[in-house]
């Protein structure tokens, strides 16, 4: 049921969390959802728990690849690990991807659990950046690049992964020079 939640709330956003919702998605009696879970709330809380999860999950992967390279493999490969790291995969929809962190703002509950799991998102970006010898680099920097760059490439009808690398490379280049660790 937690994973038909979280699905709701990646396509549909918090408001269509409902229990008869989910227990169609999950093919379970709606009453099952209401005997598992006190509160819409409580579902909410544990379905952005799990999506927050799935993207530390992908994050840290890309950061698990960047530890196996030599610093100078992993600074020539860092835009494309941040990506790995900050983008959705490629099955997934990027406008409904930024469109559902958008709507998360109409829960309180879905809002702290996203807010929480930065944290894990946070650490796998610095450890891909420690890699490449850029560990001055800004971690919250490289993701506000991204989902700018991201929001940006959608509303222009660019595609985003390409509008992303763009801008990305620019900004590490930049960012690179200034805060380049010392070898």
């Amino acid at each position: 049921m937690v994973v038909a939640a979280a699905i709701i709330l990646r396509e549909q956003g918090p408001s269509s969390v409902t229990y008869r919702h989910v227990a169609g998605k999950a093919g379970a009696a709606s009453s099952s959802v209401g005997y598992y879970f006190d509160s819409i709330d409580d579902l909410l809380r544990e379905a952005a728990e799990y999506n927050v999860r799935m993207w530390a999950r992908r994050a840290e992967k890309a950061a698990d690849a960047a530890e196996d390279l030599t610093r100078e493999e992993a600074r020539a490969q860092v835009v494309e690990l941040l990506l790995q790291a900050c983008l959705p995969e490629d099955l997934v929809v990027p406008v409904a991807h930024y469109e559902q962190l958008m709507t998360a703002a109409e829960s309180s509950v879905v809002t702290t659990a996203y807010r929480r799991g930065r944290e894990r998102l946070d650490d796998a970006i610095s450890r891909i950046l420690r890699c490449a010898g850029l560990s001055k680099v800004n971690p919250r920097i490289v993701a506000a690049v991204v989902d700018g760059a991201a929001v940006a490439g959608i509303s222009e009808g660019h595609p985003v992964r390409e509008a992303a690398h763009t801008m990305l490379s620019e900004a590490i280049g930049v960012m690179g020079e200034a805060q380049q660790d010392e070898d």
